[in-house]
């Protein structure tokens, strides 16, 4: 009897086990992407995770947001570990896109993403101060918790990192709790990012943390790496604390450094994960201020072993060819922002970002296997023809509980002018070894110009980054979109590869 054969024989006695929860595909194939062995096993999943309906291409593009803000970008997702179809996620809501004027705003389905229930702007801060950098975790007994940065206002110079809590699966969040706030203008929070530990319910976060209130575009101020923990379920949370330590290899030259610094203080898109042993690793870049080389910017990880109170110093994952600033003769603005995630059965680790070395921009990925102390030489995660032309950016990362890698990123590979933007997802099923070949998530590209808020360098604005989720039986891109005429959050879910057996 034939693999093949064997396979259909094993389809057949699925549909008669799960006839009366959904109907199969007659046309079932052998393991691969698009032909989940194990279908959903909860009840209440929506039409796009139908028990034992695992679609093949394209699939089905879900708008999420339809409220009355003028334009959605930064988008971010998380999955409650204990049930696949509970999905949160958000945004930054435009108030007014012209005036570059927004706050944050929320999403939760409690079907696989089917559905959606939009929450409206996280709770807490009037309409002048400036909410941004979203990301969310779920903690333990269900907690779900969000962190921003909250920027000057017209009549305030403060900024700081607020942490809000939601004690009803994301329905609704609580007023915000202050992490951090500096109100004499001399210190600027950026880019922060929340997790917990689920055994624990200790949440960490992490930021960079600007002295000279502004680092005008670039880094010529300090930007160390700080560092907070809330035992107490987000009702306060610890001092910060500066990690970003030294290394020989952190010798850029900013105005005001003393000669002959190691410190590792230009950091910025720190991204902190917990591992299965408790350990915490935060990946994050160190930039090159003034971009002077081709492969300016480093790749950095540090981690603790005791809950945040001591660090290693930073261990080298990888030289970055920068790609930041714009896509010429596109206005708006990319950076090389890491996508930071970590096995949550072995602790395996796994960065990946935008890089220029081969002409164009790619999507690369590095691994490493012994808690961030080595990393495995990058990886071309896109599987266009090099030196293309076509662009992949904006890469966001997530590990099932199986050990399928999943990596969304925007590319424009499909139109010849490498305007138009699509949403690509690349799977592997080895640890990263290698991708499977990748799949167009979206239905259509979009043209990033559409409705783009304009920033205050001038740059057109479509987020720095991307939301991804993914567990052993969908992947869950989540971005945002023009189709409609102005930036909308779309997401979809695509049906996971499956790891050998």
């Amino acid at each position: 009897m034939s693999g093949r054969e064997k396979w259909a024989i094993f389809v057949a006695l699925l549909c008669v086990v799960s006839l009366t929860l959904a109907g199969c595909d007659q046309q079932a194939g052998p393991p691969g992407r698009t032909q989940p062995v194990d279908p959903y096993s909860l009840n209440g999943g929506g039409a796009c995770v139908r028990l034992g309906a695992h679609p093949q291409a394209p699939y089905v593009n879900i708008q999420v947001s339809h409220d009355s803000y003028l334009a959605h970008s930064e988008t971010m997702l998380v999955e409650d570990p204990q049930n696949p179809l509970h999905l949160v996620g958000g945004s930054k809501f435009f108030t007014s896109p012209a005036h570059y004027r927004f706050q944050l705003g929320y999403f939760v389905s409690f079907d696989g993403g089917c559905t959606w229930r939009d929450g409206g702007l996280l709770p807490g801060f009037p309409s002048s101060t400036l909410t941004s950098d979203p990301s969310f975790a779920f903690g333990a007994q269900h907690l779900v918790y969000a962190a921003a940065v909250t920027a000057a206002s017209a009549t305030s110079s403060s900024s700081g990192i607020a942490v809000w809590t939601s004690r009803d699966g994301g329905r609704t969040f609580e007023a915000p709790v202050m992490v951090f706030n500096d109100t004499t203008g001399r210190i600027f929070s950026d880019k922060p990012w929340i997790t917990a530990d689920q055994r624990t319910g200790t949440l960490y976060v992490v930021w960079s943390y600007d002295h000279g209130a502004s680092c005008g575009g670039a880094g010529y101020c300090q930007q160390e790496l700080a560092f907070s923990r809330s035992t107490d379920q987000g009702r306060t949370f610890s001092p910060p604390q500066l990690i970003e330590g030294h290394a020989p290899f952190c010798t850029f030259a900013v105005r005001g450094r003393p000669p002959g610094s190691t410190a590792c203080d230009e950091a910025l898109g720190a991204t902190p994960v917990v591992e299965p042993n408790g350990n915490i690793a935060v990946a994050f870049i160190y930039e090159d201020p003034l971009v002077r080389r081709s492969n300016a910017s480093l790749l950095l990880v540090v981690t603790s072993a005791d809950g945040g109170k001591t660090w290693t110093p930073p261990a080298l994952a990888a030289h970055i060819h920068d790609v930041i600033g714009t896509f010429p003769p596109e206005k708006y603005r990319v950076a090389s922002l890491p996508a930071f995630a970590r096995d949550p059965r072995t602790g395996q680790l796994y960065l990946a970002w935008a890089d220029r070395r081969y002409g164009d921009a790619d999507v690369l990925l590095t691994t490493s296997k012994d808690g961030g102390r080595t990393w495995s030489a990058p990886l071309r995660v896109n599987d266009d023809a090099m030196k293309n032309g076509a662009q992949q950016f904006q890469p966001q990362l997530a590990v099932a509980p199986d050990g399928v890698v999943s990596v969304s990123f925007f590319d424009t590979r499909r139109d010849q002018q490498h305007k138009l933007i699509d949403v690509y997802l690349a799977q592997s099923i080895d640890h990263a070894a290698s991708f499977l070949p990748n799949v167009r998530v979206t239905t259509q590209n979009w043209d990033p110009a559409i409705d783009a808020p304009t920033d205050a360098n001038g740059l057109k604005f479509i987020g720095d980054y991307q939301g991804l989720a993914a567990d052993n039986s969908f992947a869950h891109p989540f971005w945002n979109d023009t189709r409609t005429g102005s930036q909308q959050i779309f997401t979809a879910a695509v049906p996971s590869a499956q790891p050998p057996r």
